[in-house]
């Protein structure tokens, strides 16, 4: 990767973790979500106008329209996970996706993984795993069960299997609109990144409505300059890794993206004042060894 790849990365992931942190600090986590999502909906019905949207060739829109969905379910199970669940704990979980997007490029593209990349993706669950256990009675097997089985655990892997998803989809869609000379080309992540938004929190607005009693007013008095901001945070972070994602190996950003888990356990630990800090950032450093292991596989 070229050096201002890596800053822009760098900067994508520390961004990350503050937008993250304002979610997870929130009185509710899904209803903040909900707000920055409209936020971003109201950025992209200001600027899409102005977008020569017909250029945009059919596979572009196939491509925009399932990472929406994708990304749907991401913004739930997120959410979702920090309505219960320690930042320290969530977020590892949810971006060790590295070591599983060679195992979706293989079971869906025909991919190969080399013995260095098996031996790095295994290193990663075990890591993921070790961060599953907590206090309790019984072997560390039966409390590994017991982790699993809570609702923060089922709602952080989920997570982890949308952002799998939705690197695989990105990457392919944002190769696609490369191509596109109508827009010029600094200005194609944040206009893909727009398109998905709003079919994303469209959907995530629709789930909202049915399924759970908004009390949109007093979240927002109280918290709207930091939705405001995880917004701006939100589209600034994704745009620089889909820009990126144009010209980069998407197992190098990706792996070098997963840096912000070590910043999120130190921000869930000393910010925050969750538990098992020491614990989890060491489960982290094997992580981003398993990472690298996996970008650097051949």
């Amino acid at each position: 990767m070229s050096s201002l790849a890596i800053i822009l990365v760098l900067l994508s992931a520390s961004i990350h973790v503050g937008w993250n942190l304002v979610t997870k600090s929130s009185a509710s986590p899904l209803v903040f979500s909900l707000l920055k999502g409209s936020i971003l909906m109201l950025l992209a019905v200001i600027i899409l106008p102005v977008i020569p949207l017909h250029s945009i060739p059919t596979d572009v829109w196939a491509y925009v329209a399932f990472s929406g969905v994708i990304h749907a379910v991401y913004i739930l199970a997120l959410s979702t996970a920090y309505e219960t669940g320690d930042m320290s704990y969530v977020y590892p979980i949810a971006r060790s996706a590295p070591a599983f997007v060679p195992i979706a490029a293989f079971l869906t593209l025909g991919e190969t993984i080399s013995l260095r990349g098996c031996l790095g993706i295994a290193i990663v669950v075990t890591c993921v795993l070790l961060i599953q256990l907590r206090v309790g009675a019984g072997s560390e097997l039966k409390r590994l069960w017991v982790s699993l089985k809570q609702r923060d655990s089922r709602w952080a892997f989920t997570t982890l299997g949308s952002v799998v998803a939705y690197t695989l989809v990105d990457k392919a869609g944002m190769v696609t609109i490369r191509g596109v000379t109508e827009i010029t080309r600094g200005m194609h992540a944040p206009i893909y990144f727009m398109l998905e938004t709003v079919v994303c929190y469209l959907l995530f607005w629709v789930y909202m409505a049915c399924f759970h009693k908004l009390s949109i007013v007093p979240i927002w008095k109280l918290e709207w300059p930091r939705a405001v901001a995880a917004a701006i945070g939100t589209m600034a972070s994704y745009s620089l890794i889909l820009h990126v994602m144009q010209t980069e190996i998407v197992s190098y950003i990706v792996t070098l993206r997963q840096s912000s888990v070590l910043m999120a356990i130190v921000i869930g630990s000393i910010a925050l004042k969750e538990p098992y800090g020491r614990h989890r950032f060491i489960s982290a450093i094997g992580m981003l060894i398993g990472f690298y292991l996996v970008a650097t596989a051949g």
